[in-house]
């Protein structure tokens, strides 16, 4: 209920505003559309290989799981979903790190 949320609020948006500063870097090759109120991005992936082949380099590469924008209707381009609501900050935290240094050496 909202006890629970307002909790966990402040922590959720340090984590949100940690990501939008990593990936929103410029040598991060990725837009970062703001999120506001939400425990995930939407990403651009400035890249010519496709959402699942990145995805799947991602995870054996670096070690971090991100879904592809195909399951969520982004048909065109290189859309990445990434999420941090449901990760304690350590563990998230370590995971923005290793998807910005993925995405810079993959894309």
């Amino acid at each position: 209920g909202a006890p629970y949320a307002r909790a966990h609020l402040a922590g959720l948006d340090t984590l949100r505003r940690h990501v939008l500063a990593t990936l929103g870097d410029p040598a991060v090759p990725c837009d970062v559309p703001p999120a506001p109120g939400a425990f995930y991005y939407f990403l651009r992936v400035h890249t010519g290989l496709d959402p699942m082949t990145l995805a799947e380099r991602l995870i054996r590469e670096h070690r971090v799981a991100v879904i592809p924008g195909a399951a969520f209707g982004a048909a065109s381009g290189c859309y990445l979903r990434m999420s941090y609501g449901a990760l304690d900050a350590e563990t998230a935290t370590e995971g923005i790190g290793r998807l910005a240094d993925g995405l810079k050496a993959i894309a």
